[in-house]
């Protein structure tokens, strides 16, 4: 086998995390290396009960490591692990990092700044509004939004970013990469592996067990250089991503709500424990330290007055950054000689230029 088949063994076998899978590497070295243990070394390792020897001695079966591999490969399931390269370098530093990541589409580029949003899943229509718009705000200055494709609040702002042309999110989940959890979030799922990614530490197969998810929540906040909490209650798991994110050393944000209301208990605690308050994207991009064009912003806005409504559509999908034709066809819903033919007009009135070969950004 490969080395890389090897890793994937490691990741794979039931009851070993990632600070088994740790003891071990310290102890014995390569992947390869802990395959070829006789029962007696592996007793060696304290943490590591009979159960979990005899798990491991059962799992080496090179035919099936290899089937379950070009499995992988078959349902276009991308697999790293800490040894490798594309490994994202933010979870590198933090306390019991997961060994390996199972992911589609991509990972988090490292230079590109990100913000995990978490909140309620029973959330008020305010706070639906509030993450959808700091989702689109966000992706719309450039930062990536991680979370956990959870109803309520994640998927809310997940959505925002979908919403914005070259917005990237990312959705890290608490069971095996190849099942969609919600299963009602599906399109949101499959839009996030054409807009950035879904990751997991779990194997494929791994059902969303409750334990799971307070293990994903290290993932959230690891991967990202501040966390947004909005609307969260007393013992609200968002609380639980915070937190991780305070022992990691980010920045934790939180929008605040009535004192009365229970909703917002846990998010009023954080603020009083030393977390900052925001009421608008600047507030957070100003913590991460990260410059806002406002009055491009405002631009853009006064342009919006002089279009149609159908040029809006298009237009509020257009960005400094350049976007293909096929993209904006994409995400608008529109016909591609109906988006064509509306480029035109907003190309004619000054605000839409082509730049290249059928890709358009907003003239300021």
């Amino acid at each position: 086998m490969k080395k890389v088949q090897y890793e994937f063994w490691l990741s794979s076998i039931p009851g070993i995390g990632c600070r088994k899978i740790k003891a071990l590497l310290e102890r014995f070295g390569a992947p390869e290396d802990i395959f070829r243990l006789k029962r007696e070394q592996l007793q060696e390792i304290s943490s590591l009960r009979t159960k979990d020897i005899e798990t491991l001695m059962a799992s080496r079966n090179t035919d099936q490591i290899q089937k379950d591999w070009e499995e992988l490969c078959k349902k276009e399931i991308h697999f790293t692990s800490l040894s490798h390269p594309d490994y994202p370098d933010k979870l590198k530093h933090i306390p019991d990092p997961p060994y390996s990541l199972f992911y589609k589409g991509s990972l988090p580029a490292g230079d590109i700044p990100s913000v995990a949003v978490v909140g309620a899943r029973n959330v008020s229509h305010a706070g639906l509004e509030t993450a959808r718009q700091f989702g689109r705000e966000l992706a719309e200055n450039g930062i990536a939004v991680v979370s956990g494709l959870a109803r309520g609040v994640d998927v809310t702002a997940q959505n925002g970013v979908l919403t914005v042309a070259g917005g990237r999110t990312y959705g890290v989940l608490g069971c095996g990469i190849d099942r969609c959890y919600p299963e009602n979030h599906i399109e949101s799922y499959m839009l996030m592996q054409e807009n950035g990614g879904v990751i997991s530490e779990f194997c494929p197969g791994m059902l969303p067990y409750p334990a799971n998810f307070p293990m994903r929540n290290r993932i959230i906040s690891g991967l990202s250089d501040g966390i947004l909490v909005i609307e969260a209650g007393k013992k609200s798991g968002s609380l639980i991503t915070a937190e991780l994110g305070l022992d990691q050393g980010k920045e934790v944000f939180v929008v605040p709500g009535d004192i009365y209301n229970p909703c917002y208990i846990g998010s009023n605690q954080l603020i009083q424990s030393g977390a900052a308050l925001v009421t608008k994207t600047r507030d957070i991009l100003d913590g991460l330290g990260i410059f806002m064009d406002e009055d491009a912003s405002v631009r853009k806005k006064k342009c919006e007055v002089m279009l149609e409504t159908s040029e809006k559509i298009v237009y509020s999908y257009l960005g400094l950054e350049p976007i293909h034709i096929s993209e904006l066809v994409r995400i608008s819903g529109l016909s591609v000689q109906r988006t064509v033919n509306l480029l035109l007009s907003m190309e004619l009135k000054g605000v839409v230029r082509q730049v290249g070969n059928q890709y358009y950004a907003i003239v300021l």
